[in-house]
């Protein structure tokens, strides 16, 4: 029996916004440890838009910027985060002033805040000594939980037994499959976002046990357990991140990666193995295909749902948007004028997002940010290679993949501002060059 939307739902967003408050207010540093699960829950109160937990626990983060007067950088970022303020507020300025949709400029508005002030808190505590630490448990804790209730799917949905699927709004829910399995999103909102979260958290159960040598095996365990419920979202754009990620990891690290590399391959061994008859295999290969196949026929397929094939012809074809983009928010009702019902905005009058981060980014801010935004952070990967910080570096590297073919920007964000504030401490703690 599979449900969605119910009276729990904004129990658990006020709550959990209640939790943040209070952490902001007792031990701000104990925050790190609950933002993963703040930024993936799938829990929502339903407003003008959806409001969830990595909406309302930003809104804190905006608000007590605010009351401290100053966003948290390190000089020499400033001047990038400027050049982008500068940008936000001019296109936020013709969004609310001019655009077609006033009243989604000013929900973006308040998210982008919330994006600015989520960086500076994550650069602030993660100058504190157990900045990182506190993340990584945080992770490991939501990775074993959301990892479970994928578990809990899989039997539960043969079963009968009641399980929340991939909530639909207010309207409704259901259990997506692939070749015959059940798609697991657990408590993320669908297949492919829960993917780079397991992932993040597994990566994070290997840095943890470095850390902690007594609870190291175990650690080690929960991340190949949690890696192997990632593979049932079965999502097509999470396995080629994974590919792609494992190429770059590679160059990166050419000794250390390749010890991951070869695990990942035991683990796909391991299914193949124990599981010769089941066609996880095949369920894999087939939803990789089907996804390619969609990318390759575009727009000319019968029907045609994704949103960034539409988006990539709308930049094709007015060529001065790739420059200036349209207005915060102003998107979705663009597209729709463009391409009619199905595009922007569904049947129902629901919002059409684009899959990709750096498609929003294009057409809220205009190119010259997108690419100044993906520039950051390849060279922040690059740093923090160069300082031995190898989860950030490898969790920042996996979502950034991941925002081409999904929306990563909270947790592109959280990495960058916690690798930030390391690279700023090792450079403080060096002895002085003589």
């Amino acid at each position: 029996m599979v449900f969605g939307y119910t009276p729990l739902d904004p129990l658990v967003v006020l709550i959990g916004t209640a939790m943040a408050a209070w952490f902001l207010s007792k031990n701000p540093v104990r925050l790190m440890a609950y933002l993963p699960t703040a930024l993936s829950l799938y829990f929502f109160i339903p407003t003008v838009t959806l409001l969830t937990l990595w909406q309302t626990v930003p809104m804190l983060l905006t608000g007590r910027a605010l009351l401290l007067g100053k966003m948290k950088a390190p000089s020499v970022v400033k001047p990038i985060v400027a050049v982008i303020g500068m940008a936000f507020a001019i296109s936020a300025t013709f969004a609310v002033l001019a655009g077609d949709d006033s009243t989604r400029a000013v929900i973006r508005v308040v998210y982008y805040l919330g994006i600015f002030a989520l960086f500076s808190f994550c650069y602030e505590m993660g100058r504190k000594p157990e900045g990182l630490q506190l993340l990584l448990k945080g992770l490991v804790v939501m990775g074993i939980i959301f990892a479970l209730y994928g578990v809990y799917q899989i039997l539960a949905t043969p079963l009968g037994l009641p399980v929340r699927g991939i909530v639909r709004g207010t309207r409704g829910a259901d259990i997506a499959y692939e070749y015959g399995f059940v798609r697991v999103n657990s408590l993320a909102n669908e297949p492919k976002r829960l993917g780079y979260v397991l992932f993040c958290a597994a990566l994070a159960c290997f840095a943890l046990a470095k850390l902690e040598s007594e609870r190291a095996r175990r650690l080690r365990t929960a991340g190949w357990f949690i890696l192997l419920i990632s593979v049932f979202t079965f999502a097509g754009s999470y396995f080629a991140t994974i590919a792609l990620f494992g190429l770059a990891a590679l160059l990166l690290y050419p000794s250390k990666a390749t010890r991951y590399v070869f695990g990942l391959l035991v683990l796909f061994g391991f299914i193949i193995t124990v599981f010769p008859d089941t066609g996880i295999l095949e369920a894999v290969q087939y939803g990789y295909e089907r996804r390619a196949a969609e990318v390759e026929i575009g727009l000319d397929g019968a029907f045609v749902y994704r949103q960034e094939f539409y988006a990539w012809d709308y930049l094709a074809n007015h060529i001065g948007t790739n420059v200036t983009g349209v207005g915060l928010g102003q998107y979705f009702i663009t597209l729709n004028r463009e391409y009619g019902v199905g595009v922007g905005y569904n049947e129902v009058g629901g919002l059409q997002p684009l899959n990709s981060n750096f498609l929003e980014l294009l057409f809220d801010f205009g190119g010259g940010v997108a690419v100044l935004f993906y520039l950051m952070m390849i060279v922040l990967i690059w740093k923090l290679r160069q300082a031995g910080e190898r989860f950030l570096c490898l969790a920042l590297l996996f979502v950034t993949i991941q925002s081409l073919t999904i929306l990563t920007l909270h947790w592109m964000v959280l990495f960058a501002g916690v690798g930030t504030a390391r690279l700023f401490m090792k450079r403080a703690a060096a002895p002085p060059i003589t």
